[in-house]
């Protein structure tokens, strides 16, 4: 028992990772992912790049993980690697906790809430960045609180490096640079300088050992960020760095220029993403609902009393260096439209899990009846095993294979040689990717997605859709995207969609004008039974910018409605009016059911657009043609 003490601190969070590493294993993603993860799968492989900002060191070592662990094929592997990183996050958290703490019961109770929450745990299942990016963090708060405790240059100068390193794998650590540096300066950082020279041995010269330290801690920052040099170096080797598109034509992918790194390393792309609006309060105001998913009822209000023990106890600093690392994270998250925001809140759980553990302290220290704390244990207990129940269906991806059945299915029907595979969702297009850069099959085929580059061809589905048709190549659609045939002819083939050039020249010609918005230039008329099937041809005049909602009128000579077609959004999910290019031609089918016993005579067709859920009407309704009924 003595000897256990001893290395407590050594076999404890051994422990916890290696318990962690079992736990992650047995939700472990089997196979090829979709989105991100299906990327790094590939581009890890092939020692390639992936989408800015570049991740080096994740690639690197997820390639060499991949290359050297001879367990299963390579997108398992890096989902086993993948949870080896979020393993020892938790390790890491154990180490913080304890530092701050001094208290290892309530450090192990606090990483295994956070190795149980739904969202690291589910990242932790495969391949993912965020995991390392939690262990960094959690590493880094770690050695701030042993500097702390025993200042020191050398324990500086690795956490610069390991800063500096961190930042080589997700930027998203550049959020705790303000909380790191007033956590510092509010605990009396400072070497010393007076009465101090120190030699460097082999030099000449003497440099002060503050001119001295900082040049180590600025080397050790320094020094890792040259594996950015990775992306310029690797990118152009890739084997898609430049996809075949057409004679003469090759799609580049990356821009390999000074300009273009640094807009890739800066992750310029996804500035646009980034704003205050409505949205923003929703996720601010969504957040502490965030963290009962994560925690459950008895965590999340536990985290928060440990939050305030730490204000109330006046632990200025290391309030300090949590709060504003919480505080930037939860903020930046809310800030930043992307759908898949919720990664991003990881080091924030990271946090409320320490505060977790300082709760736990504050609650054993203020009774120490055996009662009570027999009660607080068992309360803990079931803390833990609540989050387990609760939280494992959220992040059990042992059986998901859906990514491999679906391209198996795809890569099984007869595709001709060279033809496009199109996509709206650029992370269902990522298996085939991987498919073909890792397991070599059908490199004759290209997969489109829309934003494969910024450039405005590549800005919506059906952009890259008419570049596609463009190349003379065959073209698919890999899933049925019901209203895009309002621009093309989409006829089923086996498992994918065959996608060829729209009518464009309607039977019957029109010069109505929608509100000064959009032109109905033509439209045509089939007689079916009791009903009429009509088409309508739009071409917008000016960019729109609500998803409208299209209608067509019937009226008898009098004027007076007396059947409409079906309303519909036009275009569909996949290809709304907001979308639309000013002049392209639009082809908008109605069906609509005639009444019975219709007279002879001349009738009128109108048409016209609102905007739901307001039903607020685009102008007037047009006048599009005459129908002769007889």
């Amino acid at each position: 028992m003595k000897r256990f003490a001893q290395h407590a601190d050594k076999l404890i969070p051994c422990a916890l990772a290696l318990t962690s590493l079992a736990l992650y294993l047995r939700t472990l993603a089997p196979d090829v992912v979709d989105a991100d993860g299906g990327q790094f799968q590939f581009a890890a492989w092939n020692f390639g790049f992936v989408h800015p900002t570049g991740y080096p060191l994740f690639l690197i070592l997820g390639g060499l993980f991949q290359h050297l662990v001879p367990i299963g094929n390579p997108a398992f592997r890096l989902n086993l690697f993948t949870a080896l990183t979020a393993a020892l996050a938790i390790a890491a958290l154990y180490l913080a906790v304890n530092e701050l703490t001094r208290a290892r019961g309530a450090a192990i109770i606090a990483a295994a809430s956070f190795a149980l929450t739904r969202t690291f745990w589910y990242d932790a299942s495969a391949a993912e960045v965020y995991a390392l990016n939690a262990c960094f963090t959690a590493l880094l708060i770690f050695i701030a609180l042993r500097w702390q405790a025993d200042p020191s240059a050398r324990t500086f100068a690795v956490f610069c490096f390991i800063c500096g390193l961190a930042l080589t794998h997700h930027r998203a650590i550049g959020l705790w640079v303000p909380a790191f540096a007033l956590f510092f300066l509010v605990s009396s950082f400072k070497f010393q300088v007076q009465g101090s020279r120190f030699k460097v041995r082999g030099s000449r010269f003497q440099v002060s050992r503050f001119k001295f330290n900082f040049l180590l801690c600025a080397f050790s920052f320094l020094l890792p960020l040259a594996l950015y040099l990775y992306v310029p170096l690797r990118a152009p080797a890739s084997p898609y760095f430049a996809l075949p598109f057409a004679p003469g034509r090759d799609l580049i992918l990356y821009d390999n220029t000074l300009a273009g790194f640094i807009n890739y390393v800066l992750g310029r792309t996804f500035q646009s993403e980034i704003g205050w609006d409505a949205t923003s309060v929703a996720r601010l105001l969504a957040f502490p609902q965030l963290l009962f998913d994560q925690f459950g009822v008895l965590g999340a209000p536990l985290g928060g009393a440990g939050m305030f023990v730490m204000a109330w106890r006046k632990e200025w600093a290391r309030l300090i260096l949590l709060a504003i690392g919480f505080s930037a994270t939860i903020l930046f998250a809310s800030l930043y439209h992307i759908g898949d925001i919720l990664h991003y809140y990881i080091p924030a759980c990271l946090v409320w899990a320490i505060w977790i553990g300082v709760g736990i302290v504050w609650l054993w220290q203020r009774d120490t009846r055996y009662v009570i704390r027999g009660i607080l244990s068992a309360l803990l207990v079931a803390f833990i095993l609540d989050q387990l129940a609760t939280n494992f269906p959220f992040a059990d991806r042992s059986r998901e294979t859906q990514s491999r059945a679906q391209w198996t299915q795809i890569l099984s029907a007869p595709i001709p040689p060279n033809a496009i595979l199109i996509s709206n969702d650029r992370d269902e297009m990522m298996p085939l990717w991987y498919i073909q850069y890792v397991e070599n099959t059908r490199r004759d085929l290209l997969g489109l997605f829309p934003l494969i580059t910024p450039a405005p061809e590549h800005a919506n589905i059906a952009r890259v859709t008419d570049r596609a048709l463009g190349a003379h190549r065959p073209v698919y659609f890999v899933k049925a995207m019901p209203g895009i045939e309002i621009k093309y002819r989409v006829v089923a083939s086996d498992a994918l969609w065959r996608v060829t050039e729209q009518n464009r020249a309607p039977q019957q010609s029109s010069d109505a004008v929608l509100a000064d918005r959009v032109r109905v230039f033509g439209y045509d008329v089939a007689r079916e039974a009791d009903a009429l099937r009509v088409a309508v041809y739009w071409s917008p005049l000016t960019k729109l910018d609500r998803d409208y909602t299209t209608f067509v009128h019937l009226l008898d000579p009098r004027g007076n409605k007396i059947a409409q077609g079906n309303d519909h959004q036009v275009g569909g999910a996949f290809y709304p009016t907001m979308l639309w290019d000013v002049g392209e031609t639009l082809r908008d089918e109605f069906v609509i059911a005639l009444p019975p016993h219709l007279a002879p005579g001349t009738y009128t067709l109108v048409a016209g657009m609102y905007a739901t859920p307001e039903l607020e009407a685009l102008g007037k309704p047009v006048v599009v043609g005459t129908i002769e009924m007889k």
